[in-house]
């Protein structure tokens, strides 16, 4: 288990998520993990919170693109590599972003690499809730007409008041259907439902807006659940699914 720092310094800094995704044989897993822990202690960034190991994760571009980094480095056997992904929960007021953000792959740029990376990640969070437990970054998406987004980010509030908030980026942001479609498709589907038996606000599911709101949490996913918010009424038609995966 790992904890946040809290203090009065930090509730003033602005935090992001950190998110390395890097290919790996499962043999090395080990050796990953403590180099990339000793990289990013000598960073100069506040780290808060770090993932407790690296996780598989599941996306065929990082897979595939890493794979080829990979072979061209000469590495053995890429093509039995697999997709890892570490995430950090950071502040670099504290140092040169450009130059601290290098020591979140494993090796400097001019170095060659055993592991693969690319890096990515969410900005602008905001701090609140020491955790519970474990920690999970949860994607929270709402689906309805686009000029909705004010009520979906209404409902987004409501959750984040009643979860253990880690974490969070305190507006949502809008999510390409056509890009996420595994995660927006089941609002897709459900809205249909409400609009063919008479409950729905008529218009065509897939034309609809999505938008997202991340939350750093320690609470479970049934918890999460619990507390989402949804409008279903025939003026106005909001509803929200959660997506968490651990951090």
């Amino acid at each position: 288990m790992f904890h946040v720092k809290r203090s009065a310094t930090l509730d003033r800094m602005s935090f992001e998520i950190v998110t390395t995704h890097f290919v790996a044989h499962e043999h090395d897993l080990d050796e990953a993990y403590a180099l990339y822990r000793q990289r990013i202690e000598t960073s100069g960034a506040v780290i808060a919170a770090v993932s407790p190991h690296p996780h598989p994760i599941e996306d065929e571009f990082f897979l595939w693109d890493l794979r080829c980094q990979a072979a061209y480095d000469n590495l053995p056997a890429p093509e039995t590599m697999q997709l890892y992904e570490l995430n950090a929960l950071v502040d670099f007021a504290t140092t040169n972003r450009d130059t601290a953000i290098e020591q979140f792959f494993f090796e400097d740029h001019t170095e060659r690499t055993r592991f693969p990376a690319t890096l990515g990640g969410l900005t602008n969070l905001t701090l609140r809730d020491e955790p519970r437990g474990a920690l999970s970054l949860t994607t929270i998406v709402y689906l309805g007409a686009s000029p909705h987004v004010l009520l979906a980010q209404q409902l987004f509030d409501a959750t984040v008041a009643d979860l253990n908030a880690v974490a969070y980026q305190p507006y949502v942001a809008p999510l390409e259907g056509t890009e996420h479609a595994s995660v927006v498709g089941p609002l897709w589907l459900r809205d249909a439902t409400l609009n063919i038996i008479g409950k729905g606000d008529g218009i065509f599911s897939p034309g609809k807006e999505a938008w997202a709101g991340w939350l750093l949490t320690s609470d479970g996913p049934e918890d999460v659940e619990r507390q989402l918010r949804e409008q279903i009424e025939p003026n106005a038609v909001v509803i929200s699914r959660a997506v968490s995966e651990p951090f």
